[in-house]
């Protein structure tokens, strides 16, 4: 057995050689890939938790979720009705940013809140994404809403 080891060292040794490449080859492509799916699993999973929290908010507030932009007169309600929709803009954002097929979902939400979204025009600090998602509601939505007095 041991002389068959020696008379073919060299052979097994670039077997071994080109074995140990292979796993290296496969490393190079299979750890990336693994990476770049934990990142998605983690954003997706951090888009439906900022979704939930924001289902929670409009549950434990709902004249928040309801609120009439163009009626609100105290400060304080205007900033919290503010603060809300800002909120459902950033959950659209993460969730359009994991999912394209979030977009009419949120879509009907912002719907809920128009006259605020239609009566903004400073939409910079959004992703494109979501900037584009805007741009179509306002283009579809706002020439229906009355402007507030």
């Amino acid at each position: 057995m041991w002389a068959w080891v020696n008379r073919n060292a060299e052979g097994l040794q670039a077997v071994g050689g080109l074995v140990a490449a292979l796993f290296a080859l496969t490393a190079l492509i299979v750890i990336p890939w693994q990476i770049n799916q934990a990142d998605r699993i983690q954003r997706e999973q951090g888009a439906r938790d900022i979704y939930r929290e924001f289902l929670n908010i409009s549950i434990a507030n709902p004249k928040l979720a309801n609120a009439d932009w163009c009626a609100l007169s105290d400060a304080n309600d205007k900033a919290a009705y503010e603060a809300y929709v800002e909120y459902l803009l950033y959950a659209t954002e993460q969730l359009v940013g994991v999912d394209a097929d979030w977009r009419a979902p949120m879509a009907t939400w912002m719907a809920d809140h128009a006259p605020y979204v239609c009566g903004r025009g400073d939409w910079e600090a959004y992703t494109p994404a979501v900037q584009e998602l805007i741009a179509e509601f306002t283009a579809r939505q706002c020439q229906a809403v009355q402007p507030c007095q």
